[in-house]
């Protein structure tokens, strides 16, 4: 398999040089934050960013806590709070995958076991977790078994600034289907030079 390549600055994966939309620009038509005031959204996003940083330093038993931002503390303890009451331990963490023959790619915030069942999570700093991500955590899934791992399970984990958390499942097996769909339009477009909206809004993938 050919090697993955991802420009952090943008947000972009390659194959061969090649582009590769992400699972979160594949998903941007179903997200409107036109709503939402721009430097609203601003903070959101880098306070996400920050959150899944400080998540994964601490998984890698890298993290300096006396670094760490007040605002980002309850976040912190939501986390290590989810850990120790599900037993969860990381099998991977932020892991860059693609699939190679329906070219997209995406990073999966965690993969492990839960309550003995291999499972895929994504980390959200919000008090809602919207059917959306049930089609996100889907295409995840489906990225780990073109690389060799089953996932049983898919949950979106919201941590919230109280230092509590909420497990949610995703159970719904018409979300992969939804998710070929919008890759089936976005390609589609990419082929007839149509633009893709929303992209500008996609904090990570």
């Amino acid at each position: 398999m050919s090697e993955l390549l991802f420009d952090p600055v943008e947000h972009a994966y390659t194959v061969n040089g090649k582009r590769l939309p992400s699972v979160t620009q594949i998903l941007a038509p179903l997200v409107d934050y036109s709503m939402v005031p721009r430097d609203v959204l601003e903070r959101a996003q880098k306070l996400g960013t920050a959150v899944h940083r400080m998540t994964e330093l601490y998984d890698l038993d890298d993290l300096d806590m006396d670094c760490l931002a007040d605002e980002l503390v309850p976040y912190l303890t939501a986390w290590i709070k989810f850990r120790a009451e599900s037993g969860f331990v990381p099998e991977t963490i932020e892991k860059r995958l693609y699939h190679p023959s329906l070219r997209f790619a995406g990073t999966p915030d965690r993969s492990g076991l839960i309550n003995g069942r291999r499972a895929v999570i994504d980390i959200k700093k919000m008090l809602t977790l919207g059917p959306v991500i049930g089609l996100q955590l889907a295409a995840y899934s489906e990225l780990f078994a073109k690389n060799g791992t089953q996932i049983e399970d898919r949950y979106g984990l919201g941590l919230r600034a109280d230092g509590t958390y909420r497990l949610v499942p995703f159970k719904d097996k018409g979300d992969w289907p939804v998710f070929l769909s919008l890759l089936t339009i976005r390609n589609w477009k990419d082929k007839n030079g149509q633009a893709t909206a929303g992209e500008s809004a996609s904090a990570t993938a």
